[in-house]
């Protein structure tokens, strides 16, 4: 290349850019030489460009054009999104040449099957995926029978299934045994290490299965019901990490007493499954580290085993009516968990309720005595914020904490008068009550609160403490005012909190 024609930034510094632009800039690099030309396409092609999506016959076309061009590229795709039902109509022959494509991806590890019971309606697509041998994750969105006929037709040695099921009409109590994963996914109780499983609504009676999944470590269950918690035992011995989350939304007509009794009793039903009815020995899990769900997911779960690590998102609280009583099951779910690390968050009676409230829990030896990570993110109702009791009371519980880590969030949602609809917490407040609310934040002592927590506590070495103001907004509350403080023993950078999910706000 001519001197006048050198880049000004020396080649490794673009490549650098090459693996960290997005696909617009490094098509433009691809132009400039032949090194760039090879980097480019490939950082075009890399998960950290975002995952390969085809919609359309001309999704199709350019990307195979592109890799065709050079055969190399081939080796370079990881991740893959398909759907075939903006596609229609097509022929078997395109069909075979996506086919065709997918087979030289030698590397490819992950595919998505995107609208599934219409694109494995295909059956040359059908047939030619569950040949596919070198793919090691599964991803199926808007599953059925198809998707459950492919499931048993696969040949590849799969570590990790997501399956998106259709959901059902709540009216229909729906329930069919082949859907149930730990009978379906058999033949991968050597390999499966991750397993999603969204929209299943399991049975009402407690079933047995004989599977077990010995490398299982993961598992994430979005139902509409509260899962019987034993055949999971039986099948996923050796589980670390449990997220579940049940859409269940009293305001379609549950009545809140009825689905009260519902959690009562599928608690019951779970602790009492974890019992050996021979020798009333416990059988629990033993290797379970973390715990991700609502209070009232974990409550009706009825785990009788400690958790290091236990994560409560309250924060999708508009699925439950304020006046259902949440509250009064997080004591359960503290006292048999006892973990290490808490993250709590939703809506501010987490916090304060006189009874059942995290102020008052942590004063428990029983709920908090081993505790030494706290990440706490509240959500307080503009017309009883009261934010500056709630830090006293909260300072006065943590005073009695072998706590070495804090994160404390509280947001004060201020109404956004424009919005005729009034809010799901009370009546619209007046102008000059939004700006005393931004006031007392404004005058808060952060500082001074966070040292007198440090002086009070010995162990603690890494706080964070932030009070927000925010305009309650359709699409995302807009901040009007932040204040935060901080003091830092020690900041302790190894793997136990590198985890930002669970030790840092998910904002």
């Amino acid at each position: 290349m001519p001197a006048s024609s050198e880049p000004l930034l020396n080649y490794d510094i673009l490549l650098e850019v090459a693996y960290l632009a997005d696909r617009r800039t490094c098509a433009s690099l691809m132009l400039t030489c032949k090194a760039l030309n090879k980097a480019a396409a490939k950082s075009i092609l890399r998960p950290l460009s975002g995952r390969i999506t085809l919609w359309t016959d001309r999704d199709v076309a350019l990307l195979l054009r592109f890799l065709h061009a050079d055969p190399s590229r081939f080796q370079y795709v990881r991740e893959i999104d398909i759907s075939l039902e903006l596609m229609s109509p097509y022929t078997n022959d395109d069909v075979e040449r996506l086919l065709d494509g997918l087979r030289r991806m030698e590397r490819l590890d992950t595919l998505g099957i995107l609208h599934a019971e219409i694109t494995l309606e295909s059956s040359v697509f059908f047939d030619g995926v569950a040949r596919l041998t070198k793919i090691r994750q599964l991803e199926l969105q808007g599953a059925e029978d198809f998707a459950c006929g492919l499931l048993s037709q696969m040949q590849a040695d799969l570590v990790s299934i997501h399956v998106d099921w259709l959901p059902r009409d709540s009216d229909d109590d729906f329930y069919d045994y082949r859907y149930h994963p730990v009978p379906l996914l058999a033949k991968w109780t050597a390999t499966l290490e991750e397993l999603t499983w969204e929209w299943y609504t399991y049975p009402t009676a407690l079933p047995e299965f004989t599977q077990v999944y010995p490398k299982l470590r993961r598992l994430s269950f979005l139902s509409d019901s509260f899962p019987h918690i034993a055949p999971f035992i039986r099948a996923y011995p050796n589980l670390v990490r449990f997220t579940v989350r049940t859409q269940c939304n009293i305001d379609d007509g549950i009545d809140p007493d009825s689905l009260t009794q519902q959690l009562r009793d599928r608690r019951a039903v779970n602790i009492q499954s974890q019992r050996d009815q021979g020798g009333g020995k416990t059988v629990t899990w033993t290797h379970l580290e973390e715990l991700v769900g609502s209070v009232i997911d974990l409550y009706a779960l009825g785990l009788t085993c400690r958790i290091q690590r236990v994560h409560i998102d309250d924060s999708v609280s508009s699925h439950w009516d304020l006046e259902f009583p949440v509250y009064e099951f997080l004591p359960a779910v503290l006292e048999y968990a006892q973990p290490r690390h808490l993250k709590v968050q939703g809506d501010s009676m987490l916090l304060i309720h006189p009874s059942h409230g995290l102020t008052t829990l942590l004063r428990s030896g029983s709920c908090a005595e081993h505790l030494e990570s706290l990440v706490l993110d509240f959500n307080f109702p503009d017309e009883d914020s009261d934010i500056v009791t709630a830090l006293s009371d909260l300072a006065d519980s943590l005073r009695r904490l072998p706590l070495r880590r804090l994160r404390l969030r509280l947001r004060i949602t201020i109404l956004d008068r424009s919005d005729s609809t009034p809010s799901r917490y009370h009546e619209m407040p007046e102008p000059q009550e939004a700006v005393a609310f931004i006031s007392t934040i404004e005058n808060l002592d952060l500082e001074a609160y966070v040292r007198d927590l440090v002086d009070a506590l010995p162990s603690l070495e890494d706080a964070v403490v932030c009070a927000k103001g925010e305009q309650e907004d359709e699409d995302a509350n807009e901040c009007l005012v932040t204040r935060t403080a901080e003091v830092v023993r020690v900041r302790r950078l190894g793997p136990e909190y590198a985890d930002r999910e669970m030790y840092e706000w998910s904002d």
